[in-house]
């Protein structure tokens, strides 16, 4: 398994696969597959061109490495015959016995011929496959979180969708998906929400917080609501939220994404509209954090405030590290426009350091010393990065050096 040391609070070294850049998209989602280090990114909407392709990409981003800082490339499935009917609004997540299978469930198709709604991909032998699955399959829905624990998959809510209803249902359905017995399961209901979609899902100690997201097409659950499901005792609780100061108080929102980390639950950007809106605005409070000991919401205290407002992204953190990726989605700007940038935070930093990663020209670090604290200097805001900007030879000859490198990094691993 290759190391990951992503706590020296450096600009990190991406050099993206010179053949491959994913394009913008929104509704799709990310996978951390620990044993591999890669972040699988599968399906969702290119909202320039929705219609622009019948299969959705599968690609990953590769985390390699190195003594002070990391690369990652990007490596295209679709182009290796791994064919997923263009899907969006799901769900996906870890499963099997050795957790090396991505579980793909719901969403929706264009092609609403297809009437398979789960899909599993083999990141050993780079697989596609319909699973055969015992017991009474759930119907699909879109925008339902998961969350993945010793082989079951937890699926809560949702909303069914197809390309020529304008109405949906809104369900209060709880489904476990067991991956290593291949059965379907349901779960309680007792004190659940009565519908909930577009929030997140996340797993603290056993217990999984649901924040945020809708009940109806306009109702949207305040986030003083957390409502929180026990795996073990299979026992739902709604929980209140508190903050010091009101102003703190994050504002209600779908889209979003969340991530755990020292007991806390990081929840980042999405969008909140109404019947009064003319579009989606960004919900208030970007970045926000909620303590699971005592249910206070904080704001990070961050060094450079001037995140970017996203909204149908995604957030992953890399295990072991305080590493949070945010991906792809919406920027929340006026008229909204779409992302393919990365954009990285280190939940542990006292500063909570970010960065911006772009696609060519490749970005290169500034130099610094990890036996010490950065310097002011070394600040992680994005006008701070340093993009060099090279002649097309040059370029060339700088990725031949770090494909060489790659590889025989890889071979090391």
């Amino acid at each position: 398994m290759k190391d990951v040391q992503l706590n020296v609070y450096q600009n990190p070294l991406f050099i993206y696969g010179q053949e491959y850049i994913p394009g913008s998209r929104i509704k799709h989602t990310a996978v951390f597959v620990k044993p591999e280090l890669k972040i699988y990114y599968i399906g969702g909407n290119n909202p320039d061109n929705l219609k622009q392709n019948p299969e959705s990409d599968i690609f990953y981003l590769d985390i390699i490495n190195t003594t002070k800082n990391f690369f990652s490339s990007w490596v295209n499935l679709k182009s290796q015959g791994v064919k997923l009917p263009h899907t969006f609004s799901h769900t996906a997540n870890i499963g099997g016995a050795n957790q090396d299978s991505v579980y793909i469930i719901g969403g929706a198709h264009w092609n609403e011929n297809n009437t398979n709604f789960l899909y599993r991909f083999d990141t050993k032998t780079n697989e596609l496959s319909v699973p055969v699955i015992e017991g009474k399959a759930p119907q699909s829905r879109i925008e339902m979180n998961s969350v993945s624990n010793e082989g079951k998959i937890y699926i809560f809510g949702g909303r069914t969708y197809t390309l020529n209803e304008s109405v949906s249902i809104y369900v209060n359905q709880f489904d476990i998906l067991d991956t290593i017995n291949l059965n379907w399961q349901v779960g309680s209901l007792v004190n659940s929400p009565v519908a909930l979609s577009g929030y997140t899902a996340t797993l603290v100690n056993g217990i999984i917080y649901y924040i945020g997201g809708r009940s109806q097409q306009y109702v949207f659950s305040p986030m003083t609501e957390i409502f929180t499901y026990d795996i073990i005792g299979n026992k739902w609780s709604l929980k209140k939220a508190t903050t010091a100061d009101i102003e703190t108080m994050p504002g209600s929102r779908t889209g979003h994404s969340a991530v755990s980390f020292d007991g806390k639950i990081f929840v980042y950007g999405g969008s909140y509209f109404n019947g009064d809106t003319s579009y989606d605005m960004p919900a208030k409070k970007t970045f926000v954090m909620l303590d699971t000991v005592n249910l206070v919401w904080s704001i990070p205290p961050l060094n450079d405030t001037n995140v970017p407002e996203l909204a149908y992204h995604t957030a992953t953190l890399l295990a072991d590290t305080s590493a949070m990726i945010l991906t792809f989605g919406n920027l929340m700007s006026v008229p909204i426009k779409s992302d393919n940038l990365i954009y990285l935070f280190y939940l542990d930093d006292p500063n909570f350091r970010w960065y911006k990663i772009t696609p060519p020209p490749i970005l290169l670090p500034k130099p610094s010393d990890t036996s010490s604290t950065p310097t002011s200097t070394e600040t992680s805001s994005p006008d701070k990065l340093v993009i060099v900007s090279v002649s097309v030879g040059l370029v060339a000859v700088v990725l031949t050096i770090c494909v060489v490198y790659y590889r025989y990094k890889k071979g090391k691993s």
